[in-house]
């Protein structure tokens, strides 16, 4: 069951809107969002809690607290997870050494596969791998 602490509203910037339980990140404008341009982004708002299909139009964005999201693959209970890709999933952190990463926080529970959707413990913060 997800819980939250804060949602905000974010002006989606994508052509063709948002899915719901991706990550998004700062748009070109203060209130705007986007799905990331590469894996491991930085300047995460957070997770999408709905869909929003137009360019322009308002999504929710859980900002702290439990979160439902979509997983890129396999990742275990406690791991902690960073941005996939382009999509806006997240993966199980395994950078290189030395590689600066921005986490999203700790997986609650396991995913198997791809598009598994699993609750992840907002804890947005950088590290070192």
């Amino acid at each position: 069951m997800s819980s939250y602490i804060l949602d905000k509203a974010y002006a989606i910037e994508e052509t063709s809107g948002v899915g719901a339980y991706l990550v998004v990140v700062q748009g070109t404008n203060p209130g705007e969002a986007k799905l990331p341009a590469a894996a491991n982004a930085g300047s995460i708002l957070g997770v999408t809690v709905h869909s929003q299909a137009l360019e322009g139009a308002n999504v929710a964005v859980r900002k702290a607290g439990i979160a439902r999201v979509k997983a890129a693959g396999a990742i275990s209970v406690g791991a902690p997870v960073n941005i996939a890709g382009t999509t806006g999933k997240v993966k199980a952190i395994s950078e290189t050494a030395g590689t600066k990463i921005e986490c999203l926080g700790f997986a609650e529970t396991a995913s198997a596969a791809d598009g598994d959707i699993i609750e992840i413990y907002l804890a947005f913060h950088q590290r070192t791998a």
